[in-house]
């Protein structure tokens, strides 16, 4: 076998990640090797003379064959960290309010509920005096202020250039209090009525536990003089922060921010109101990200094997077996699969409509197509085991002989590594 293209294939083939159901109990090898020799005892002798195409096939259709397997376990596991048992939560209007699971431990999550939002939580509005952005601001010197933020104190100093304008000043004092990150966003907009400008500052938090502020700022000068908060009358408040207001269940809840957590397991985060509408219901279904995730290793691993067969048939001129065998073994689910959302073209591919799929998910059909006791995902899989044994089946040899069948076969374990054995160092 030509290495350098066994290296270059294992590269474009050997998954890229390996799961739980790609690892082995040393029983498990057992059996494969079991089967090999079963397998050997019963089988004729070829002989095959390797090209690139045949080198490239038979990896190919193994590797998807070990895709496809992974992609079936997956789907019909059953157990806590199977992709059915993973929730995931849901609003009836995501625009209004977001929902997301944050916790594993899905007992600590609440029963579904509906909610009703009166209002939202709102943060602190200053807005300072209206000046004219081109006159003469305070005169030069050096100015100290202090901004107080919940139970959080900040002293600053900020210096005036002589003869600075109102417009330098304060885009100078706002960038230097946005720098400080101290949870305020500062800007000088226009006024209302006329060509002047004002600073504005709102809070990052929101909520009001009382009639205290949020922040508050204050001038610090020393000497007596005007300073940058009376001048520019930056503690002004135009609103005062306001906390939400909505219903749980038809219990009134408030909270200071928008975002909360309920039992340390479901973050809800408020968007809109809907007081005059219906409740948004909160529900819990199967995470159908990670179900369609092994949806489409199964739909790629199947394609590529169609895909390869027909590839390698028209090469050599031969029938395209494996493509034959995958179609018919499907063609009597077509049907299920189909109302599941996994569609097929007419060369035999199948693709898969996501919102079909997802809503086959949300009714439990999904999960029932690929139970591992559902005839099509027993047929897939042992479909799938059988080309990861032997994937020289469908490549064309040269028969020899055939076994002698008046006699007890022996059976060779290796046999099958002759051409295509040493793919199974990782999995196996």
């Amino acid at each position: 076998m030509d290495t350098a293209v066994y290296n270059h294939l294992m590269t474009q083939y050997r998954p890229k990640e390996l799961t739980k159901y790609d690892t082995h109990k040393a029983s498990e090898l057992r059996s494969v090797v079991n089967q090999i020799a079963k397998k050997t005892k019963t089988s004729p002798i070829y002989m095959v003379r390797l090209t690139e195409a045949k080198q490239s096939y038979a990896l190919g259709v193994k590797e998807s064959s070990m895709l496809l397997g992974t992609g079936l376990k997956e789907l019909s596991d059953t157990s806590a960290d199977g992709v059915f048992s993973k929730k995931k939560a849901y609003a009836s209007d995501p625009e209004k309010v977001g929902v997301e699971i944050v916790d594993e431990d899905e007992e600590k999550l609440p029963d579904e509920f509906s909610l009703k939002v009166e209002k939202l939580a709102t943060p602190q509005y200053n807005i300072g005096n209206p000046v004219y952005g081109s006159s003469q601001s305070l005169p030069g010197g050096t100015y100290k202020f202090r901004i107080s933020v919940l139970d959080d104190m900040y002293d600053f100093q900020y210096n005036i250039k002589k003869d600075s304008d109102n417009a330098e000043v304060m885009n100078g004092v706002a960038s230097f209090i946005n720098k400080a990150n101290i949870g305020l966003n500062v800007g000088v907009v226009p006024n209302d009525s006329d060509d002047r400008v004002r600073m504005n500052i709102v809070s990052d938090a929101t909520g009001n536990s009382g009639d205290e502020r949020i922040f508050t700022l204050t001038d610090r000068n020393s000497d007596g003089k005007l300073g940058i908060v009376d001048y520019f009358g930056l503690n002004e408040q135009e609103k005062s922060a306001t906390s939400s207001k909505f219903y749980m269940d038809g219990v009134e809840k408030s909270t200071l921010a928008n975002e909360f957590t309920i039992g340390k397991a479901l973050r809800v985060s408020l968007k809109g109101t809907n007081i005059d509408g219906d409740g948004i219901s909160i529900r819990y279904r199967p995470d159908s990200e990670k179900i369609l995730t092994s949806l489409n290793k199964v739909k790629d691993a199947y394609n590529y094997m169609i895909e390869g067969s027909d590839e390698y048939a028209k090469i050599t001129n031969k029938t395209s077996k494996l493509a034959s065998e995958l179609k018919y073994l499907v063609e009597p689910f077509k049907s299920e699969m189909e109302s599941c959302g996994l569609l097929f073209e007419e060369d035999g591919t199948m693709k898969i409509d996501e919102s079909l799929a997802t809503q086959a998910i949300n009714d439990g059909d999904m999960q029932k197509l690929f139970a591992s006791d559902s005839d099509l995902s027993k047929r897939l899989l042992g479909k799938s085991e059988s080309v990861k044994l032997d994937p020289m089946e469908y490549v064309d040899k040269l028969l020899v002989s055939y076994p002698n069948y008046t006699k007890e076969g022996v059976g060779y374990s290796y046999i099958t590594s002759l051409y295509s054995g040493m793919l199974f160092n990782y999995y196996c």
